[in-house]
C-alpha cells in the first residue's frame, strides 16, 4: 500500500514555541492533479498534516470525496476535535493527537481533559530541551489515560532546530546523551520482558519505532520526508525536501535531486553504516551534527541488540 502525506498548509490555531514550519502565501487549495492522483484508489493511505490540518477541513473533504475507499490519518493538536470527530469516525481516520507529556505545555492547549470515545487514537510527543525525562513523560501519559479512558503509547520524536526562534528548545549534547541512555534502558527492559512472554506496553512504542527504522532500508537520496512508497507533497501535489520549509523543490527525479543535496551538505552520510536506518536525519536541522551523532549511536546500538536478542 502506498503512503501519501499531504501538507495542507501552515495556518494553525496554536503557536507552539518550538515549531519549525514556515508560512507561505500559496497554500491550502488542493490541485486537480492531486485529486486525480488519488481518485478512486483503495491501495493508498493518506495522512493530513499542517500547520493544523483541521483548519483545512473543506480541502480534506475534497480528497476524501475523491477517494472514499482510501485509508486516512491526521495529525492534529485537538483544538477542533469535538467539531470533526464524527466525520473522522465515519471515515475511520487514525487520529494522532499532539501531546508532549508536560504539566505546562508549550502548546497552550491540553487535548486530554475528558473521555475520548474514539477507536483509532495515537499520540505525537515532541522531545525538546526541558522535556527529555522519559519517566516523567510516561507518568503524565498515565495520568491522562485515567482521564480519557484509554492507553497512550509513548512514541516520541525530536524537535527540529531550524531557526533562531526555536533554538532555545533544541536538544543539547547533554540532552542527547540522556535521551540515548533512556532509550537503551527502555529497550533492554522491553526485550527482557518480551523474552519472558510479556509485552511491556509502556515501551512498546519505543521498540516499534526503532524496529521500523531497522527495516526502513533507505537508499542514498531517500530521507524520512521522501522515500519510496511514502510520498509527501503539499496540497498542490508539489514535492519538497521538507514540507515545513519549502525552499527546495524536488519534482521529477526527486531521489537524485535529494542525493545531490545530501552529498553536498552531509558527505559523511554517503558511507555511513546506518544510513539505511537514518536517511540523513533532518536535513534542515541547524544542529545536524548533534542529531547525526545521536542517531549514529542509537541505531548502531539497536541494530546489534536487535539482531542478537530478537531475530
Amino acid at each position: 500500500m502506498e503512503h501519501l502525506t499531504i501538507y495542507m498548509g501552515s495556518r494553525c490555531n496554536l503557536n507552539c514555541a518550538y515549531c519549525h514550519r514556515e508560512e507561505s502565501d500559496s497554500e491550502g487549495a488542493v490541485s486537480d492533479a492531486l485529486l486525480d492522483y488519488v481518485r478512486g484508489r483503495r491501495d493508498i493511505h493518506i495522512k493530513f498534516i499542517g500547520g493544523e490540518p483541521t483548519l483545512y477541513i473543506k480541502e480534506i473533504e475534497q480528497v476524501v470525496q475523491a477517494a472514499p475507499g482510501a485509508e486516512y490519518s491526521i495529525i492534529t493538536n485537538g483544538v477542533e476535535l469535538d467539531k470533526y470527530i464524527d466525520y473522522f469516525r465515519k471515515h475511520k481516520f487514525l487520529l494522532c493527537i499532539s501531546y508532549d507529556g508536560t504539566e505546562e505545555s508549550l502548546r497552550g492547549f491540553d487535548p486530554f481533559t475528558k473521555v475520548i470515545d474514539y477507536p483509532y487514537l495515537a499520540v505525537s510527543c515532541t522531545l525538546y530541551h526541558g522535556n527529555t525525562d522519559f519517566k516523567k513523560i510516561i507518568r503524565n501519559f498515565a495520568a491522562k489515560e485515567r482521564i480519557i479512558g484509554r492507553q497512550l503509547l509513548f512514541f516520541p520524536h525530536i524537535v527540529h532546530h531550524t531557526n533562531d526562534d526555536n533554538k532555545k528548545y533544541a536538544l543539547t549534547e547533554e540532552d542527547y546523551d540522556a535521551v540515548l541512555a533512556q532509550y537503551k534502558d527502555c529497550i533492554v527492559s522491553f526485550i527482557a520482558d518480551y523474552r519472558r512472554g510479556v509485552i511491556n506496553m509502556r515501551y512498546e512504542g519505543l521498540f516499534n519505532q526503532l524496529a521500523s527504522e531497522y527495516y526502513a532500508g533507505y537508499e542514498m537520496g531517500e530521507t524520512y520526508c521522501n522515500r519510496r512508497g511514502k510520498k509527501k507533497t503539499d496540497a498542490a501535489g508539489q514535492q519538497y525536501s521538507c514540507l515545513y520549509i519549502r525552499d527546495e523543490l524536488l519534482n521529477g527525479n526527486w531521489q537524485e535531486k535529494q542525493a545531490e543535496i545530501i552529498r553536498r551538505k552531509f558527505p559523511k552520510c554517503v558511507t555511513c553504516p546506518v544510513y539505511s536506518m537514518c536517511g540523513a536525519a533532518c536535513i534542515k536541522s541547524a544542529s545536524h551534527d548533534l542529531e547525526c551523532a545521536f542517531y549514529f549511536r542509537l541505531y548502531n546500538w539497536f541494530k546489534k541488540i536487535y539482531e542478537a536478542e530478537v531475530l
